[in-house]
């Protein structure tokens, strides 16, 4: 047999395996078990110390968080009743993005949002702050359920969901 054929049999089969184990993977994210907070995964974010791990992204009003190492988020010149609004608009749009817990009690939410290839979930805690009555901020709290790693994945939708928002509210302080 000449070695191209065997090359392009073997070249097969490792697609073949990959295609198999992409399948596998979406599979298991795609349970509805992956839809549903894990124990210790509802955190009040002001109550988390931290650090952020590595696989995690936290954006937190100045001052507001204890953890160390978060990202400004922006003070906007609306009640936070019209920013939950606001807010409502912008995660209506996400792709794979699943309603897990609110609690209006609190003016806050719980996500799980899925990745499109894998469907590997990532949680999402967002709470609303009220800074006077019509000053208000939010804290957003994404992490990936599994891995150590995220390739800033959580960073860069946490930035683009505020950069979103400001848009869409006005200039912030």
């Amino acid at each position: 047999m000449p070695v191209l054929t065997l090359i392009a049999k073997a070249f097969a089969a490792l697609l073949l395996i990959a295609a198999v184990a992409i399948m596998g993977l979406r599979i298991y994210f795609g349970r509805s078990a992956e839809n549903e907070l894990h124990p210790g995964e509802d955190v009040a974010i002001t109550a988390f110390r931290g650090p952020v791990p590595e696989n995690a992204f936290l954006a937190c009003p100045p001052g507001f968080c204890a953890a160390k190492d978060t990202a400004p988020s922006p003070v906007f010149n609306i009640p936070v009743d019209r920013l939950e609004v606001y807010w409502n608009e912008i995660v209506e749009l996400e792709p794979r993005l699943t309603p897990v817990e609110t609690e209006p009690h609190h003016h806050g939410s719980v996500y799980i949002q899925h990745s499109a290839l894998f469907r590997f979930p990532d949680v999402i805690t967002v709470e609303f702050v009220t800074l006077a009555p019509d000053r208000s901020s939010l804290t957003i709290y994404s992490r990936s359920r599994y891995g150590r790693s995220d390739f800033g994945v959580n960073r860069r939708r946490v930035l683009r969901w505020l950069s979103r928002l400001q848009r869409m509210v006005g200039p912030a302080d």
